[in-house]
């Protein structure tokens, strides 16, 4: 009898635990576009990007994060002001080059951000490609890393489109490519309490059986 009765306090124990323990939370968060990558015109407009709401379109919107666009000379992107920017190479500044990424590439605050127009000549091949950036979180006020897959042409790049991006929302680094779409789970106390009191009222009930 006493048996059962902790057993039954342990199991609803563990349960409450269970639902009131921290839960893991990914903290990288992409979008892909599939067979359906997004245009870039091939105008001074281009199109906006807002990673926090998903949100596309070609005029520039409030909390827009990444502007890929044609400078008259060709693909070029752009952030909001700084510290947003775009991972460049050279002296900050409009003539400074975004680097060309190869997954798995760091992305992360060591790295050189342009918070000016970046020229994009080293994307103007004809490949998909990575382009690193930073953004200002508005929710949180956080500086986040992320990147975006580019397509583009031999020339001056266009015709471009964008076909993923990612980020990570907490600050942290990202490698170029990295996505990371996990359920929340429980935490492994929490799952080993659970298990610990079904196997107590497991005996109990045996007991009272034999």
């Amino acid at each position: 009898m006493k048996t059962s009765k902790i057993a039954r306090s342990l199991l609803a124990g563990a349960v409450a635990m269970l639902f009131l323990a921290p839960a893991a939370h990914a903290a990288v968060i992409s979008v892909n576009f599939g067979d359906a990558p997004v245009n870039v015109p091939s105008n001074i407009d281009g199109v906006y990007f807002n990673f926090l709401t998903g949100a596309y379109g070609p005029s520039e919107m409030v909390g827009y994060d990444f502007n890929p666009y044609n400078n008259n000379s060709g693909l070029t992107f752009y952030g909001a002001a700084a510290p947003s920017g775009i991972l460049a190479t050279g002296t900050p500044g409009p003539l400074a080059q975004a680097r060309v990424l190869q997954f798995g590439d760091l992305i992360s605050s060591t790295g050189q951000f342009n918070p000016y127009q970046t020229r994009g000549d080293n994307f103007q091949a004809g490949r998909q490609e990575y382009v690193g950036l930073r953004f200002l979180n508005e929710t949180t006020g956080i500086l986040n890393y992320g990147w975006a897959l580019i397509n583009t042409t031999a020339g001056n790049g266009f015709p471009a489109s964008v076909a993923a991006y990612g980020y990570e929302n907490t600050g942290l680094s990202i490698t170029a490519g990295e996505t990371a779409v996990a359920a929340d789970v429980p935490e492994p106390t929490s799952i080993a309490l659970v298990g610990l009191a079904l196997g107590a009222l497991g005996l109990s009930r045996r007991r009272k059986s034999a």
